[in-house]
């Protein structure tokens, strides 16, 4: 899944998503549950390091 179509199913910004993932943005926990709802995936799964 691209950047943008999990951005436009979280309904967040693309480039939230690319700082998200490149560690320059911590996001909340509402944002947490929104990509761990689209991907499917628990929140401690998304965030296991």
């Amino acid at each position: 899944m691209s950047q943008e179509e999990l951005a436009f199913q979280c309904e967040i910004d693309r480039t939230y998503i690319s700082k998200v993932e490149r560690g320059v943005a911590n996001p909340s926990l509402l944002i947490l549950a929104r990509v761990a709802d689209v991907l499917k995936v628990n929140i401690e799964e998304l965030v296991k390091t």
